[in-house]
């Protein structure tokens, strides 16, 4: 609600005080049924040894968003020119030129 500060108090209304509801949601002393149901299903189905062979496979398909080749050298190059006030300035700082 928006006051006016202008106005006499009689116009602004009082403001009700908060009263804070107690909860009612169950104790956390039990599970719930969802909550068993989720853990059942999330339980490990394969072994460790199967696990790490599934993350290898995964890793061995996962793309990059990079192009190849020549334009790959393309991004590059763009890159470096978009970034070579900020290395000059590193280099300034330091006062060895890293980058040549």
């Amino acid at each position: 609600m928006v006051s006016i500060h202008r106005l006499p108090p009689s116009i602004n209304p009082q403001q009700k005080p908060r009263v804070s509801k107690t909860p009612t949601s169950q104790p956390a002393t039990e599970p719930t049924a969802v909550s068993k149901a989720v853990a059942k299903g999330v339980a490990p189905l394969v072994s460790s040894a199967e696990q790490s062979a599934l993350i290898q496979e995964a890793h061995s398909h996962i793309q990059y968003d990079q192009p190849d080749g020549k334009h790959r050298d393309a991004v590059s190059s763009y890159l470096n020119v978009m970034h070579q006030n900020k290395r000059d300035e590193l280099s300034a700082m330091i006062g060895v030129d890293i980058y040549a």
